[in-house]
């Protein structure tokens, strides 16, 4: 859960504060220590009383939460960049490029003592991390630093929960995990669009970080840090069915026909399913997400087979896959 979520402080916490710091326009009569991932930085923050929000030193606090920093000289501004985020404060605008689009954070950047300064809510909405400001204390703790090494694979199976929530298997049953999507969860395209957990579709190709403790169960349980999408399949309604390779051959006029028997990964999809394979059906292992060639396939693997809505009617329903995961 996020510490700081409007990232302004309260009135009533600036009042506290107000009897030991000046405007960050005069000399500061107390700073607040800055503490990033539990390391304490040179600079220190100061209490803007015409804006009502702590500012913090900006190329300190992005570079330790591993940003990179330049100077955008087009935009007389400091530009922050961090894989899909990318993002710059300028002097005087409260405006903040965020996912293709501009964030108001009620407070403007500022300029002291040679360095940009930017409100709390910067840290909190643009750099993504967790920010508390108690007594005369800043503390900040990147998300990731407590998280396991990304995890790159197929979304194979996705549950609703009680309360709107979500989790979904990444890679399959044997060598994957179950992942719980929770409000923190951050989720986007790989160009930075923020998406929403019903965004999240069943053979979707996807980064994903995870906490560090997991339940070991099988397949191991953890909750979800940050999902960038990096593809989804083209039809607007994904059909699944998990299980073996009941036949796989190639007819005639050398189109790959397979059917798979098992269970069913949505309500309206049949638990044996026959399934043309052509030139754009996406097949991939896994265990490493290696592409894979129809030749591959053979009857008695595990997959996880994934098409469109339009099936013949006849037993087993006919359609065409759009990707097979192969576990």
């Amino acid at each position: 859960m996020k510490t700081l979520r409007t990232g302004m402080m309260t009135l009533a916490a600036l009042v506290v504060l107000g009897a030991n710091v000046a405007s960050a326009t005069s000399e500061p009569v107390k700073e607040l220590s800055v503490n990033v991932n539990g390391q304490p930085i040179e600079q220190t923050a100061v209490l803007d009383k015409e804006q009502q929000t702590v500012l913090v030193p900006l190329r300190d606090i992005a570079e330790s939460l591993g940003f990179q920093v330049k100077w955008n000289e087009e935009q007389k501004a400091a530009e922050v960049v961090k894989g899909a985020i990318i993002s710059y404060a300028k002097v005087g605008e409260d405006r903040y490029p965020f996912a293709n689009m501009y964030k108001s954070l009620g407070a403007e950047p500022c300029l002291l003592n040679g360095s940009t300064y930017v409100p709390v809510a910067f840290v909190d909405e643009i750099l993504q991390a967790d920010v508390k400001v108690e007594g005369d204390a800043v503390t900040i703790v990147d998300e990731e630093s407590n998280a396991a090494p990304v995890r790159t694979g197929t979304i194979t199976t996705i549950n609703k929960l009680e309360g709107g929530r979500v989790s979904f298997l990444l890679n399959g049953y044997e060598s994957g995990i179950v992942l719980y999507v929770n409000e923190d969860t951050k989720i986007t395209t790989a160009d930075g669009k923020v998406l929403k957990p019903e965004d999240l579709k069943l053979g979707m190709e996807v980064e994903a970080t995870h906490q560090k403790f997991m339940a070991m169960s099988m397949p191991p349980q953890s909750g979800a840090i940050r999902i960038v999408v990096k593809s989804s399949l083209e039809t607007p309604e994904v059909l699944g069915t998990a299980g073996k390779i009941a036949s796989i051959a190639k007819d005639q006029e050398g189109t790959w026909k397979m059917v798979v028997e098992g269970q069913k990964l949505t309500e309206t999809s049949p638990e044996k399913v026959a399934l043309i394979i052509n030139e754009d059906t996406k097949i991939v292992s896994v265990k490493d997400n290696k592409a894979l060639a129809p030749e591959d396939l053979a009857a008695d693997m595990k997959v996880f087979a994934y098409y469109g809505p339009k099936l013949t009617r006849s037993l087993p329903p006919i359609g065409v896959a759009e990707k097979i995961v192969v576990e």
